[in-house]
């Protein structure tokens, strides 16, 4: 059985295999199952042989009384005294089958009312008392109705609709746009996806929002909303992979142009605090459709997941985190956001297993990419394969190198010239001879820094052009 990590921004799954655990566990609960059956059936059947036995007894014994009652009294009562004694007898056994009926009944009425007690104990303990008996009495035995625990319970619901109405205005909508990399043909084709946000941080004019790298990465346009009526389009602060964290921002001004005028950020605790078994809710834009909230508890901790290569150490949750949720809040009774939510499990034999990226691992982070911006990641905007024996086979091309399959609209190899099905054999007079070594030779220089790339175009032309490298965190 595959299992799948999913991120859970609106357009992207991100695939991640574990071990087949669940087989192990079904065998042994098939195991336990089996044995009980077996268990079960014994017992029940020596149970009943034994019941069966007792019954046929009692009767036949009750039989053999009445007839030979009957006998004596057909005898013409010769022997009265025999007779009186049968009487008496007879009248024994009936006083002793009386006590037997009212002693047992006696101990079934016990059992019963220590078992009642003893449930209502525990019912109590669950449900603090709660009962939709108006008449019941109370303990002071005046037939007065405790409405306490209800409540106590109405208030409990009443707090969680307060909380998420503490925190849903903090929470954005993200609409993306993004290209696809011009194909052979040099087709460009343009998607949309969703995300969501939180505002971190109101400055002046500037309002500073967190979500997941991986909502943003491929973005070229980015609009936020707060109310689902408006978009307001957004500037990338900074990014980073490693920890799939982004900053974007929007102008207040152009909010309020749009009609809100009413931002708050929101208030942030520390996940160091929370414990498993405490309950949290899930806000995001799921499904890109709008706000939604889904209640749940932290079912872990410390929880390490690795998606596209990626080791993260999240919470892990069983609120409903669906796509569109990425970069959304999740919050704990008190109102305060002590984790982004990032991605879940998908597997059709798994639910109610969500990831969020704990605040008190992203807050330094997220303030480092407001002060500083991005972390450098030159890139070359070009997607490639290597030439190994297969393509070779395939393709009927043997230049040792990198196959160019696509390009970036207006990335650094786009703006040097390269093209589609150029082949790259060297970078600054050092031969690359697959796509690895091509990312390494790119990711030991620095954004801006120019290179030179030994390419062979229409599998003949060898020549030489010059990329400005440009920092793929700046790139929106």
């Amino acid at each position: 059985m595959n299992e799948e990590f999913e991120n859970t921004n609106g357009n992207e799954n991100v695939n991640e295999f574990i071990d087949n655990k669940p087989n192990d566990s079904e065998a042994d609960v098939t195991s336990f199952e089996n044995t009980e059956s077996a268990e079960t059936v014994t017992g029940a059947s020596e149970y009943d042989n034994s019941g069966e036995s007792e019954v046929v007894f009692a009767e036949t014994a009750y039989n053999g009384d009445t007839e030979n009652t009957a006998e004596a009294e057909d005898s013409g009562r010769a022997d009265e005294p025999k007779a009186a004694a049968k009487k008496y007898s007879y009248k024994k056994s009936i006083a002793i089958g009386l006590a037997g009926v009212l002693l047992c009944g006696g101990s079934l009425g016990y059992c019963l009312g220590l078992g009642l007690n003893t449930s209502k104990a525990l019912t109590d303990a669950v449900t603090g008392g709660f009962s939709f008996n108006d008449n019941s009495e109370d303990a002071d035995g005046e037939g007065n109705v405790d409405a306490s625990p209800a409540v106590n319970l109405a208030a409990s619901e009443d707090s969680i609709v307060k909380v998420i109405d503490s925190v849903k205005n903090s929470v954005v909508n993200i609409s993306i746009k993004a290209q696809s990399a011009a194909d052979w043909f040099g087709q460009v084709y343009e998607s949309e996806g969703s995300g969501s946000g939180v505002i971190y941080k109101v400055d002046g004019d500037t309002i500073y929002i967190v979500t997941n790298n991986h909502v943003v990465e491929d973005a070229n346009s980015v609009a936020i909303s707060i109310t689902g009526n408006e978009q307001v389009n957004a500037k990338l602060v900074g990014k980073d992979a490693t920890s799939d964290l982004a900053v974007i921002s929007v102008s207040k001004k152009d909010l309020a142009a749009a009609g809100v005028n009413d931002v708050t950020a929101a208030k942030f605790g520390s996940s160091d605090n929370m414990e498993v078994g405490e309950n949290v809710i899930a806000i995001g834009n799921a499904l890109g459709q709008g706000k939604t909230s889904t209640l749940g508890i932290i079912s872990a901790q410390n929880k390490e997941i690795n998606i596209d290569g990626k080791k993260l150490t999240v919470i892990q949750t069983d609120a409903a985190i669906n796509p569109g949720n990425s970069g959304g809040a999740l919050i704990n009774t008190a109102g305060e956001v002590i984790g982004i939510n990032t991605a879940k499990l998908s597997s059709s034999a798994i639910e109610g297993i969500g990831y969020a990226i704990p605040m008190s691992a992203a807050q330094s982070i997220i303030d480092t990419l407001m002060q500083n911006g991005t972390v450098d990641k030159p890139y070359l905007g070009i997607s490639g394969y290597t030439i190994d024996d297969s393509f070779e086979r395939i393709y009927g091309i043997d230049i040792p190198g990198i196959f160019v399959y696509s390009i970036e609209s207006g990335s650094a190899a786009e703006k040097a010239g390269l093209q589609v099905s150029d082949i790259i054999t060297a970078i600054d007079g050092n031969k690359v001879t697959d796509v690895d070594a091509l990312s390494k030779a790119i990711s030991s220089h620095k954004s801006g820094d120019s290179i030179q790339l030994t390419i062979v175009r229409d599998g003949m032309k060898e020549m030489t052009i010059t990329a400005v490298l440009q920092n793929q965190n700046e790139q929106f």
